[in-house]
């Protein structure tokens, strides 16, 4: 009876594994670059995230929280079906909501420049996103 239950236990923690590697976990973002223009804004003193477990993606701390659903696959990162996290807002089609957090249209693609345990560097058509683990 106690070996059904651990190896129940194991099952089904097996099932909430993700492959998502060191891109699972809380990434503050730390600034933005502008590609056409060069400049770089510091978002040190801001809390805009980038919370990511399994297959979602919660942008907070810039407007409304936002879940979004995203494909991660090698050097590529897809973001797409922004949805309100607290359901108040019907407007998460609203780009403005999104543009905060770097997207500026739904499927984004952002090339992964960099990725480690604690830095990552997002980079789209026009933004390079830097991003630092909590």
């Amino acid at each position: 009876m106690i070996m059904m239950a651990v190896a129940f236990g194991l099952t089904a923690c097996e099932l909430e594994r993700s492959e998502n590697g060191d891109f699972d976990g809380v990434w503050k973002m730390q600034g933005v670059d502008s590609l056409s223009n060069g400049k770089h804004a510091d978002l040190h003193e801001k809390q805009v995230a980038y919370a990511v477990q399994k297959d979602l993606l919660q942008l907070s701390g810039n407007g409304p929280t936002i879940l979004c659903r995203f494909q991660f696959q090698g050097d590529s990162l897809i973001v797409s079906d922004p949805r309100s996290a607290g359901g108040n807002d019907p407007s998460t089609d609203n780009l403005n909501h999104l543009r905060g957090y770097g997207i500026d249209r739904l499927p984004m693609s952002f090339h992964i420049d960099a990725l480690s345990s604690s830095r990552m560097i997002l980079k789209s058509e026009a933004l390079r996103l830097y991003f630092e683990k909590y």
